[in-house]
């Protein structure tokens, strides 16, 4: 059976700089005459049709309608390809390291079709992801316009990719690979696999509320990639505290549903978590 890997876009493949932030405010700034004020962690792991709707409310103090939101959603698209290539000239355009050797190596896999889930409108992604010369190997993808959640984003991915593919693709066979803890949220309730790249400064408390089978700094290590894929066997040297790597049935599936409990634990005789960020025990 094949396997979905599904990829989150900013923070996760790239870091486009603040790009998006800042073509957002002053779309928003020349349809209303008024700048939003909004950090972007406000926003991250939200979805572009969630997004324009907030911003739209937090200068304008009421509910935005469809058209308000298609509306922001041209200006963006309008806006977007320059702040990218401000991010480009500036040198804050950045891939998370290991990301194109890593997507080289897993689109060679016969059975794994790779794919974007994103809440980033699609035409928007592929602007954003231009410059980086990811874009080749997604073809398609979840996208902001399939809904106003993350999980009807990423289960929208899941139905291209039948579709697509001509297969049925059951759920423990779909992995997301985000950076928030809304990223994980999302794909433990649609019953996926979930793996967080760990963002520059991470919100601790957030990421306790959502810890993920797969916690690292970025795409280097290919093997431990592997073996949370189901594509290889756990190596010798895969320490705990990296990758969560299940012991038996019961700790794989109290891992990828619930997060971390310390009675849980001390009944599968594991002692600490010390390095993991989103918990640890003592």
């Amino acid at each position: 059976m094949k396997k979905l890997v599904l990829f989150d876009l900013d923070g996760t493949l790239i870091n486009a700089g603040g790009a998006g932030k800042a073509a957002l405010t002053q779309a928003v700034k020349e349809l209303y005459g008024k700048e939003p004020k909004f950090e972007a962690s406000y926003i991250a792991g939200r979805t572009d049709t969630d997004n324009f709707a907030i911003v739209y409310e937090l200068v304008k103090g009421k509910k935005a309608t469809k058209a308000e939101v298609k509306k922001i959603h041209d200006k963006y698209l309008e806006l977007l390809p320059a702040e990218v290539k401000k991010s480009c000239q500036r040198k804050t355009y950045k891939l998370t390291a290991g990301v194109k050797k890593f997507l080289e190596t897993l689109s060679k896999e016969k059975d794994v079709i790779l794919a974007l889930g994103t809440g980033n409108m699609e035409k928007g992604a592929y602007i954003k992801l231009e410059p980086s010369g990811l874009g080749q190997f997604f073809t398609l993808g979840g996208f902001g316009e399939d809904g106003k959640t993350r999980e009807e984003m990423l289960t929208a991915a899941v139905k291209r990719a039948e579709k697509k593919f001509k297969t049925k693709i059951s759920a423990d066979h779909v992995f997301v690979v985000g950076d928030t803890h809304r990223d994980i949220s999302a794909a433990k309730a649609c019953g996926f696999h979930h793996a967080l790249i760990l963002p520059v400064s991470p919100n601790e408390r957030r990421l306790q509320l959502s810890p993920a089978e797969l916690e690292v700094k970025d795409f280097k290590d290919i093997e431990t990639f592997y073996v949370w894929l189901g594509l290889d066997c756990d190596p010798k040297g895969v320490k705990r505290g990296v990758y969560i790597s299940p012991a038996s049935a019961i700790e794989h599936v109290f891992f990828s549903r619930t997060g971390i409990d310390e009675d849980r634990l001390k009944m599968l005789k594991i002692k600490k978590y010390e390095d993991l960020p989103s918990g640890t025990i003592m």
